[in-house]
C-alpha cells in the first residue's frame, strides 16, 4: 500500500492567537460579523494559519475545522463577488484578493491534511474509520475548492496540486475508505462519497476550464454536484470507442487526457479509466428536451438561468466530455504586434474607417471619417485606477458592481459622445494556426474583453485590414500578463446596418458585421449578430455601403457564443419586399 505524502506546513509559533478549545471557538466564530467578510476573511484566516501549525490531537483538530466550514464559505462567496466581471488581466489588487480566495481554501485543506497525517501516525486504529473518511473527504473538497477557484480567474493552478488529489483517492481505495457515505462539505448538498467528489473534480479539470465563460465554473460544478454520479471510474482499461472515456494517472500532477486511440495500455495500478459515456446520454437527453421547450427549472438540472443559458453551458459539456478532436494543424511561433478591438459595435467602428454608427437615412450626413481622437492604446494613461502595492490586500473599497474598464475613451474634451469612440489594445503573436492565434500581452488592458467575445485582430503587415475572430480562451500566468486564444471566423469583415423588416416606420438599425462567404471550405456568408437580438426566419433589412437596400432572411445559426451568433441568410425575393 502506498503511504499517505502530502504537502503540510511546518510548525512554528504564529504571532496570531487561536482558540483551541471547540467550545470557545464556536462562540467566537458566531461573534464575527460575516456580513463584513473582508475583516471577517482575514481573522479567519489568521486563526487557520496558526491551528495549521500547531500541535493538536487529530479529533479535536478535526472538530477544530468542521466549525470553520460554514464560516469560510459565506466571506468567500462574498468575496468572489468582486470577480463576477472583473477585467483581465486582474488588477493588483483583485489579483492578490483572488490569491487569498485561494490560500484560505489551502488552508482549510491544511487542517484536515493534518488530521490524516496525526491519524496515520497512531498505531490503533480502531473506530477511526470514520473520522478518517471525512477527513479525506474534506481535505479532498478543499483542494478542489483551490482548482475551482483558479480556473474561475483564468489563473495557473497551483504546482502539485492534482498529485495530492489522485495521492488522496489512491489512499482512501487502497484504505478501503472510498465507497463510504459521509456529510459533504459542499453547500447544497447533503451526502456524499469520495469518489464522487474526486469524479466531479475530474470532470471539471476536463470540462476545457480557461475556455469558459466568465463565471461558468461554478454552473459546471453545481451541474456535477446533481449529476455526476453518472460518470463512473474503472479498473479496466479496455474500451469499444474512445469517446466519452479518459485516462488519469494517479502519479501526474495533472488531470485526466482523452483516452488514447489505437494505444495498448497496460495496467500496472496507477492508471484508471473515467466513463463518462451515461452522463454524455444524461445531457443528451437535457438537451433535447430544453430544444423542445422544456424548462431547464423542471429538469432540475442543478443550474440556474436562462434556458438558453443553459442549454449552452449544457452544449459545451457534451463538447468537451465527448469525442475530443485533434488539432488537425500544428502551431508556428511567430512574433508581431497586433492591435485588438473588443465588441461587434468596437469591430465595426474600425472597419468603417473609424466612421460612427449612422443610420442609413442619415449616412450622408456621416461620410467623412472622423479621425480626430483615436491614439494607440498602449500611449494613453491607463484608465484603471490601481490600489497602492503596498495597500492592506483585503481592505476592498471598491463596489462589487463597479464596471470595469470599458471599450469608450474619454471624451469631454473632445467634443464627441463616449458612444461612438473605442479603444485599441496592442499585443504580441505568440504563435499562429491556420484557423487561429495566440495572443499575448503585458500590463493592463483598455478593452473589456472575456472568454466568447468577438474581437477584431489588425496584424501590422495588414493595415487597414481587420480580421473577426472569437476568444476561445483566456490565461493570467502572472500579475499583468495575459494570454488569449482566438479563433478566426473570417479573414476580413464588411461593416453593415441591419433592422427588422416589419415593424416600426422609422426602422431600428444597429451595427452588424458581414463575414464573406469562403469558396475554399464551402462557408456561405454570414451576419455577425448581437446574442438574441434577431431570431432565425426574421426577415431583416440589410443596409450596406456602396450597394442597394436589401432584404434578407435568417436561415441558420452557425456560430454562437455568449454575446454573439453568426447566421446564414438569404435574399428575400422582390414580391416579398413589397408586400
Amino acid at each position: 500500500m502506498t503511504g499517505l505524502n502530502l504537502s503540510l506546513p511546518a510548525k512554528k509559533v504564529s504571532a496570531w492567537m487561536a482558540e483551541t478549545d471547540p467550545r470557545y471557538a464556536r462562540a467566537w466564530l458566531a461573534s464575527l460579523p460575516l456580513a463584513d467578510s473582508a475583516e471577517s476573511a482575514r481573522e479567519i484566516y489568521q486563526a487557520l494559519y496558526t491551528l495549521n501549525r500547531q500541535d493538536l490531537d487529530a479529533a479535536r483538530r478535526f472538530e477544530l475545522m468542521e466549525l470553520y466550514k460554514d464560516p469560510v464559505t459565506k466571506v468567500t462567496s462574498a468575496l468572489e463577488a468582486y470577480f463576477a466581471r472583473a477585467a483581465l488581466p486582474l488588477t493588483a489588487k483583485k489579483r492578490q484578493l483572488a490569491e487569498f480566495i485561494r490560500q484560505l481554501h489551502m488552508e482549510m485543506a491544511y487542517g484536515y491534511k493534518g488530521c490524516l497525517q496525526d491519524l496515520e501516525r497512531q498505531r490503533l486504529r480502531w473506530g477511526k474509520k470514520p473520522l478518517r473518511a471525512n477527513a479525506l473527504e474534506r481535505a479532498m473538497h478543499y483542494l478542489g475548492e483551490v482548482l475551482l477557484h483558479s480556473y474561475q480567474v483564468y489563473m495557473p493552478y497551483p504546482p502539485e496540486l492534482w498529485r495530492e488529489i489522485h495521492a488522496i483517492y489512491r489512499y482512501a481505495v487502497e484504505h478501503r475508505l472510498a465507497a463510504e457515505i459521509v456529510e459533504t462539505a459542499a453547500p447544497g448538498a447533503a451526502k456524499t462519497t469520495l469518489t464522487h467528489d474526486y469524479i466531479r473534480i475530474l470532470l471539471l479539470g476536463l470540462c476545457n476550464p480557461y475556455q469558459l465563460p466568465q463565471n461558468e465554473c461554478r454552473h459546471v460544478q453545481s451541474f456535477l454536484l446533481h449529476w455526476g454520479a453518472k460518470a463512473a471510474l474503472r479498473d479496466n482499461l479496455e474500451v469499444p470507442h474512445p469517446a466519452g472515456h479518459f485516462l488519469i494517472d494517479l502519479t501526474a500532477d495533472s488531470p485526466p487526457v482523452s483516452f488514447p486511440r489505437d494505444v495498448q495500455l497496460q495496467q500496472d495500478g496507477r492508471l484508471l479509466l473515467l466513463d463518462a459515456v451515461e452522463l454524455l446520454r444524461t445531457i443528451q437527453f437535457f438537451i433535447q428536451r430544453l430544444q423542445k421547450g422544456d424548462s431547464a427549472r423542471t429538469l432540475s438540472l442543478g443550474v440556474d438561468g436562462l434556458d438558453s443559458v443553459c442549454l449552452d453551458i449544457l452544449q459545451r459539456m457534451l463538447r468537451s466530455w465527448g469525442l475530443v478532436p485533434r488539432r488537425q494543424h500544428s502551431r508556428i511561433p511567430r512574433g508581431g504586434p497586433a492591435f485588438v478591438c473588443a465588441g461587434i459595435p468596437a469591430l465595426h467602428f474600425f472597419a468603417s474607417g473609424q466612421k460612427p454608427f449612422a443610420p442609413p437615412a442619415r449616412a450622408s450626413h456621416q461620410d467623412a471619417a472622423d479621425d480626430r481622437f483615436i491614439l494607440p492604446a498602449h500611449i494613453e494613461q491607463d484608465i484603471v485606477h490601481e490600489a497602492n502595492p503596498d495597500e492592506d490586500f483585503i481592505a476592498l473599497d471598491e463596489p462589487v458592481d463597479k464596471q470595469p474598464a470599458s471599450s469608450a475613451m474619454d471624451t469631454k474634451d473632445i467634443g464627441v459622445t463616449s458612444s461612438s469612440v473605442f479603444r485599441v489594445d496592442r499585443w504580441q503573436v505568440k504563435d499562429t494556426a491556420p484557423k487561429g492565434l495566440q495572443l499575448v500581452r503585458q500590463g493592463g488592458s483598455h478593452t473589456y474583453v472575456r472568454v466568447g467575445d468577438v474581437v477584431g485582430i489588425q496584424q501590422m503587415d495588414e493595415i487597414g485590414r481587420w480580421k473577426a475572430g472569437v476568444v476561445r480562451w483566456m490565461k493570467s500566468p502572472e500579475a499583468g500578463s495575459l494570454e488569449m486564444g482566438v479563433e478566426l471566423l473570417a479573414s476580413g469583415v464588411k461593416p453593415v446596418a441591419v433592422a427588422l423588416a416589419r415593424g416600426a416606420k422609422t426602422p431600428d438599425y444597429q451595427p452588424a458585421l458581414l463575414l464573406p462567404a469562403i469558396e475554399a471550405l464551402k462557408r456561405p456568408a454570414t451576419l455577425m449578430l448581437p446574442r438574441g437580438v434577431f431570431a432565425t426566419g426574421s426577415n431583416l433589412l440589410l443596409a450596406d455601403a456602396g450597394a442597394s437596400l436589401r432584404t434578407v432572411r435568417l436561415l441558420q445559426r452557425v456560430e454562437h457564443s455568449n454575446v454573439f451568433e453568426s447566421m446564414v441568410f438569404a435574399d428575400v425575393l422582390s414580391e416579398i419586399q413589397q408586400s
